[in-house]
């Protein structure tokens, strides 16, 4: 695999992940209300990514593979 495949799957992989932490937040919205509510408040839907941005994630290494191929 080259690396702009592997740069464009992984891409795929970060949308696939983002729509698995949709669909689980629907199911627990449908299922169990108050749980989904604390899932929200904690960001656990939130799969890859992080609103800290010192965190690593997926999605930050993504990014990175990205700069280092432009660089």
């Amino acid at each position: 695999m080259s690396k702009y495949e592997a740069q464009s799957r992984l891409h795929e992989i970060l949308e696939e992940i983002n729509e698995l932490g949709n669909e689980a937040r629907s199911i627990f919205r449908e299922n169990f209300p108050d749980l989904a509510e604390q899932g929200d408040a904690y960001g656990a839907f939130t799969l890859g990514r992080s609103w800290n941005r010192f965190d690593t994630t997926l999605e930050t290494l993504v990014d990175a593979a990205f700069e280092e191929e432009e660089a």
